[in-house]
């Protein structure tokens, strides 16, 4: 009998304890939101004009708002987590090293103005550099210029940060960071950072990525993509980017006798997937297409869609190669 009341005070014990964590995070999640309510991403306009037209170009102010991002939301079931990166609480407030949470007001403006530099304690919000007098009292938080905190949103690219040369470059942090390459420095604000946040929606900033080059050997034509200039794997972003191949043989009067494909990374209806499909950082993809005899004219296509759905029509265009495989160089092989 004295057992079982033990048991049952465990238990009233470990529901109260849930329940005080339930409504701690309650708490929390409402005082973020009604201090977004109060201090609107919207008033950081008047005095940021410049940054403000940036970010309003940016995907990151549709990255709710995107068609294609709702789309997505509903071919993973409107996962709360999947969803949370997209409207996220201030991630200062919630912490870089805890999951990001979901914010109930101004979801349309994506990942806005206050995700990134609203502090928690209300004291101002997170800069460069501390400037007193300023109406939003900017403070001077480390943080801001590291990659962690793009990590709180990016976690498994900025765990492939972490594992590339990148990490250990040197750089104005003394590593090259995530700012370096999506948030270059723009030299007539003062040093300050363009607010584009150039990444895988942007066509010139996938095409720097990688590299492509053909080569023969014997009768097989070998396709390479180089992951040389990204900091991670490429693409980066897990569930929705795909990258295939083509190749397209045509004889003497242009007509296409043999066209092909390779897919390089495809998606998986599941989160939290391994990166093994995308290309690692420093590392190549190849690919073998045969050669149809005699030698053709050959159309070779390195195609991202950056969602799945979208048509070969829709995709980037990032490396195309027209080859006369006659001159192609040969190399020996078995």
């Amino acid at each position: 009998m004295v057992s079982r009341i033990r048991i049952a005070l465990v238990l009233v014990v470990c529901l109260l304890l849930a329940a005080l964590i339930g409504l701690g995070r309650w708490q929390a999640n409402r005082q973020a939101d009604s201090a977004g309510a109060a201090l609107s991403h919207e008033s950081c306009r008047q005095c940021h004009p410049a940054v403000w037209k940036q970010w309003e170009a940016s995907f990151h102010s549709r990255a709710w708002s995107d068609p294609n991002v709702q789309a997505a939301f509903k071919h993973f079931g409107f996962d709360r987590k999947c969803q949370s990166c997209h409207a996220p609480q201030p991630v200062l407030t919630t912490g870089l090293t805890k999951p990001v949470e979901l914010r109930e007001r101004q979801r349309q403006s994506g990942v806005n103005c206050l995700s990134c530099h609203y502090l928690a304690d209300r004291r101002g919000v997170a800069a460069r550099h501390t400037i007193a007098d300023a109406p939003c009292r900017p403070v001077q938080r480390p943080e801001l210029t590291g990659s962690r905190i793009c990590g709180a949103c990016h976690d498994a690219i900025h765990q492939d940060w972490r594992k590339s040369r990148f990490r250990t470059e040197v750089s104005v942090n003394g590593e090259k960071t995530c700012q370096d390459c999506h948030m270059p420095t723009i030299a007539d604000r003062q040093r300050g950072r363009s607010h584009l946040c150039l990444g895988g929606h942007h066509a010139a900033t996938v095409r720097r990525g990688v590299r492509m080059s053909c080569r023969r050997q014997g009768g097989e034509l070998i396709v390479s993509v180089t992951n040389h200039a990204t900091g991670h794997n490429f693409p980066g972003e897990r569930h929705n980017r795909v990258l295939h191949v083509q190749v397209f043989q045509q004889n003497a009067v242009g007509e296409i006798i043999l066209a092909q494909q390779e897919l390089i990374k495809g998606i998986t209806p599941f989160r939290g997937e391994s990166s093994a499909d995308e290309i690692r950082a420093g590392q190549t993809f190849e690919a073998r297409f045969p050669i149809v005899e005699p030698p053709v004219v050959t159309d070779v296509r390195l195609l991202y869609r950056a969602f799945p759905w979208l048509t070969d029509r829709d995709a980037l265009l990032v490396h195309h190669l027209k080859l006369n495989l006659e001159k192609l160089n040969h190399e020996d092989g078995p």
